[in-house]
């Protein structure tokens, strides 16, 4: 049994036995939990250095790899590599981001086991002892939100590394002067708690808006219009949605293109 909860179940079973007599009392309690969570925040891994692991583990994936071309086919290497020291500022923004939550979680996850421990100790009347028996459960609900932290520093690490994705890709398609992009979603995963209007993105294309294409008149919006109306993909908290970039007018639906394009197509 670690420090923090052999801390959390001596001042239950304190209350349990004794009740609250005094503000002073509940103060030294106070104190003495928070120094004890804060003692386990301190002596767990180092989250930050995980979180900053998965993102660089996933930058390399992407860039040094080559799986982000998959999502820009017809985008060539040497165009990318041009585009390295911007896509680095993402990586650097994103483990920067990802600090900041971590510590903001941590910081919530502390306030939120001192309010519990307060609002619990205070409802107990003085002189009215009551048996220890549920010193464990009563702690457990206590120190709940505690041991979530680490929990919580995974999930920070797997949105913001779709949100590093999704940046990269905005700066390869900005910068090769992307015309669309097709939506996907995995709403057909299976336990993959996906957002209604995005499941009805899935498939959709979209356009860029001021487009070379579009000032030439060689295609026009379809049904889903333009890339800017809607939420970029990950933007939104835990969305795994991404988009496959299309650079030249034969990639995208017949019904897309104008007689203009038709007729350069043929030609």
């Amino acid at each position: 049994m670690n420090k923090f909860t052999q801390t959390v179940r001596d001042a239950v079973k304190y209350y349990m036995l004794h009740g609250y007599s005094s503000e002073k009392e509940l103060s030294l309690w106070m104190l003495t939990l928070r120094a004890a969570a804060e003692d386990k925040a301190t002596s767990e891994v180092n989250l930050v250095e995980v979180v900053t692991d998965h993102l660089r583990k996933s930058y390399d994936t992407q860039v040094n790899r080559g799986a982000m071309f998959k999502r820009h086919p017809g985008v060539g290497r040497f165009s990318v590599d041009m585009l390295r020291p911007e896509m680095r500022r993402e990586l650097d923004r994103r483990i920067v981001a990802s600090a900041n939550l971590i510590k903001l979680n941590r910081q919530k996850a502390i306030d939120t086991t001192m309010s519990r421990f307060s609002g619990w100790a205070t409802s107990i009347p003085p002189g009215a002892p009551s048996s220890p028996s549920g010193v464990i459960k009563v702690s457990q609900h206590i120190e709940k939100s505690a041991k979530q932290v680490a929990y919580e520093a995974r999930r920070v690490a797997i949105d913001q590394g779709h949100k590093l994705i999704q940046n990269i890709d905005n700066v390869i398609a900005t910068s090769n002067n992307a015309i669309a992009v097709q939506w996907h979603s995995y709403w057909r995963q299976p336990g993959y708690d996906y957002r209604e209007d995005h499941k009805e993105r899935d498939q959709q294309y979209y356009l860029m808006r001021d487009s070379w294409a579009l000032k030439n008149g060689v295609i026009i919006p379809g049904s889903a219009k333009y890339l800017d109306e809607v939420t970029m993909f990950g933007e939104e908290v835990f969305c795994r949605c991404y988009g496959t970039y299309i650079y030249a007018v034969r990639g995208l639906p017949r019904e897309m293109l104008t007689e203009k394009a038709l007729s350069m197509l043929k030609s």
